[in-house]
């Protein structure tokens, strides 16, 4: 057999081969993006939930209220944002409904540095709550999809 002094010895070839592996594989996760982290929870916190119906106009309006705390809170702290980062669900034992915050003429949002209260017009959305009856409240933030708040509220009417 003929040998050649010249060549590249077996070890030295899968190192290059290894590296070139290395190489193209951080060239393709470049190109896909990288190792990015999960988005970070966001510290935003629902408390002191309340749900009552008023009467406004000849027609219900259900209402949720609750104050608003954490150190990411600002994020959610004007009508506009509660509207685009929200999605609010309600239950009873029979029916599940989402509630469209887009709908400003039946759904109506005021939000401050301290509170988040939300109206819906029960002429347009039949909502699942009735007086002295629980309800499920479920709220997202789209952003993380967290879930900021996930209890039963009794229904009170207000006058």
């Amino acid at each position: 057999m003929w040998h050649s002094k010249g060549a590249v010895s077996p070890v030295i070839g899968v190192i290059l081969m290894v590296a070139a592996t290395i190489v193209i594989a951080s060239i393709v996760m470049g190109y896909l993006g990288g190792f990015n982290p999960p988005p970070k929870p966001a510290d935003i916190q629902l408390a002191n939930g309340e749900l009552y119906i008023v009467n406004r106009t000849g027609y219900d309006w259900v209402y949720l209220r609750f104050t608003l705390g954490g150190a990411d809170a600002s994020v959610i702290d004007s009508s506009d944002e509660v509207r685009n980062s929200l999605i609010i669900t309600i239950a009873n034992s029979t029916e599940v409904m989402d509630v469209h915050l887009n709908d400003q003429n039946n759904v109506t949002v005021n939000a401050s540095s301290t509170f988040i209260q939300i109206g819906v017009n029960t002429s347009v959305y039949d909502l699942p709550v009735a007086e002295d009856q629980q309800s499920k409240v479920v709220i997202k933030y789209k952003p993380t999809g967290q879930v900021l708040f996930d209890g039963v509220l009794i229904a009170k009417r207000v006058e």
